[in-house]
């Protein structure tokens, strides 16, 4: 079988996605992936860049433009500094192709450390997705959250950088339509966009996975690596964690020889592998030409 993966980003995010997409192949041997897109008006030449790099790995790769999805609704536009790109997701079970059954969603913004496997095919129990909530980091800010989306039944706040989403049963039982009306009707009152709707919309259809494992935060592992040393570091971080999140303002491809979190180093061997592998192929493509 192969494995559906969704995205949905700017343009500012392509460097990052392609070092995600090297983790993911590094780490994934002899697994097919079919990688899906979605966007609003990605340039013509970083398709091309993203497609050359996907279809290298063996993968398939569409590119789905959902200008004409998105103009629906005039009201959806978004001010500040979010992107339209980044509901995008919550729309995949209704712009993915037929046969595809379930999908994972993954921000740009993640390196992945181990097989996907486990978390990719384990069953839904009947809900509608499967996520991550920080629930350390929640329990002060939970009371908040649910004042301010009505969600007063709900005990968690899940993440949305990492979802496996259950295209099939979403596309049986509810309508996109009712993504569109909850962005328009709480868009005075969303912190972080995206997140803000799926725990409105789904908080009691949502199986809860364990955060360590398959949504890592760089500053929340600095923590725990402190309090607890002999369970978490550098070993159980290269068996154990599937996803590392670099989730805030600070991302070591920012800030560089500024980034000051541990995790950031899976990052930067990453980009380095890969800006690697791209010499090889230039100076290979070279070599050729002077023959």
């Amino acid at each position: 079988y192969a494995m559906n993966l969704v995205f949905s980003f700017d343009e500012g995010y392509s460097k990052t996605f392609q070092v995600l997409m090297h983790s993911i192949f590094m780490n994934n041997p002899h697994t097919k992936m079919n990688v899906y897109l979605l966007h609003e008006s990605m340039p013509k030449t970083v398709l091309e860049e993203l497609d050359e790099q996907i279809k290298g790995y063996g993968y398939s790769f569409e590119a789905l433009d959902c200008r004409e999805f998105l103009e629906q609704s005039e009201d959806f536009r978004i001010n500040r500094y979010y992107t339209v790109e980044m509901y995008l997701w919550l729309y995949a079970p209704f712009l993915l192709p037929e046969e595809v059954d379930r999908a994972l969603y993954l921000d740009p913004d993640i390196i992945n450390l181990n097989s996907l496997a486990s978390f990719y095919t384990q069953d839904f129990e009947e809900n509608l997705f499967i996520a991550m909530d920080y629930k350390i980091k929640n329990q002060l800010i939970q009371p908040f959250n649910n004042l301010r989306l009505g969600t007063y039944a709900a005990e968690n706040y899940f993440n949305t950088g990492v979802v496996l989403i259950n295209i099939e049963k979403i596309r049986n039982e509810r309508q996109a339509d009712e993504i569109t009306q909850a962005v328009i009707e709480n868009k005075a009152i969303l912190i972080l966009p995206d997140q803000d709707i799926f725990n409105q919309l789904y908080h009691g259809e949502i199986k809860r996975a364990s955060w360590e494992i398959y949504n890592m935060d760089p500053r929340m592992y600095q923590i725990f690596q402190l309090v607890l040393p002999e369970t978490y570091n550098q070993d159980w971080v290269e068996n154990e964690v599937v996803f590392i999140h670099f989730a805030g303002k600070h991302k070591p491809w920012i800030d560089r020889e500024k980034y000051k979190l541990d995790l950031g180093k899976y990052y930067f061997e990453y980009e380095t592998m890969i800006r690697d592998s791209y010499l090889e192929r230039e100076s290979e493509v070279l070599d050729g030409n002077t023959l």
